[in-house]
């Protein structure tokens, strides 16, 4: 596992345009290759808009040959530059899901993460993902968490004993819940010794005015990058995913954890 540069894009999403979001995707995947990134975050639900319920089957895409994806898959391919957006993912015979996809530098989708954890009548909406797994990539084993999901320790504890040693998490957090992101994300990341980054939504979309606050986090609790709550930015942060573990591993929680203590409900 190389180190590498992540990017978070902490931006707004235009409502309805996937067309306009789709090429302000690839602008920001020029912008984070130009500054040398490998890796770009990018908001949940970002290529439609988060309050879309009333177009949301129409917009949804299948994985891995929807027809922005295989744009933006063309387009990692020849920049070499890892993506994580996210988008509403058809699901025949359902509803659709709220997912994240991980486009790997190989233009391969590596990765694909329905919102499991709902929040404010998402359930309306979507269907839960079936399942929170980590999975590989070129970058190295990975998970994706979107939005709310990342709020109960239980998920990045998975992904972390999957084998993650970075977790992405796109959200469109909105006030008054402003601080708890930032906080739930920089803790996952001590908790689990592994890197966390976390790309929000700034600005207004309709009755939701989304409160920033993005950021990169070590596995020892260091702030690698962090963002305002009112302004649009590109953050950047050094990943080395062979540093997850302090030099002398007093703080190793996976390895310390004493299951036979634990509510059975912990342990499935």
């Amino acid at each position: 596992m190389n180190p590498f540069t992540a990017a978070i894009w902490q931006t707004t999403s235009l409502p309805y345009d996937k067309e306009a979001n789709l090429a302000r995707a690839l602008r920001a995947m020029e912008a984070a290759h130009a500054r040398g990134a490998s890796l770009l975050v990018l908001p949940e639900m970002f290529l439609t808009g988060y309050l879309i319920r009333d177009r949301l089957e129409e917009l949804a895409e299948p994985v891995p040959d929807g027809p922005s994806l295989l744009v933006l898959r063309e387009k990692a391919r020849a920049l070499s530059l890892g993506l994580v957006v996210g988008l509403p993912v058809a699901h025949p015979g359902g509803k659709p899901y709220n997912a994240l996809v991980m486009i790997d530098r190989d233009g391969s989708v590596a990765g694909v993460q329905g919102k499991t954890h709902f929040f404010g009548g998402e359930e309306k909406m979507f269907d839960p993902g079936p399942t929170l797994r980590a999975f590989d990539t070129s970058f190295g084993r990975m998970g994706l968490l979107v939005c709310y999901d990342g709020e109960f320790p239980e998920t990045a504890r998975s992904l972390a004993l999957d084998g993650a040693k970075l977790i992405c998490m796109g959200a469109a957090n909105m006030t008054p819940y402003e601080d708890y992101h930032f906080v739930y994300m920089h803790t996952r990341a001590m908790e689990n010794r592994i890197y966390t980054l976390y790309c929000n939504y700034v600005g207004t979309e309709k009755r939701f005015h989304y409160c920033g606050q993005s950021g990169a986090f070590h596995p020892t609790g260091k702030i690698l990058a962090q963002a305002d709550p009112r302004s649009e930015a590109l953050l950047l942060a050094d990943i080395d995913l062979a540093d997850t573990t302090a030099q002398d591993d007093f703080l190793n929680y996976l390895r310390h954890r004493q299951t036979q203590v634990y509510h059975p409900d912990l342990l499935g």
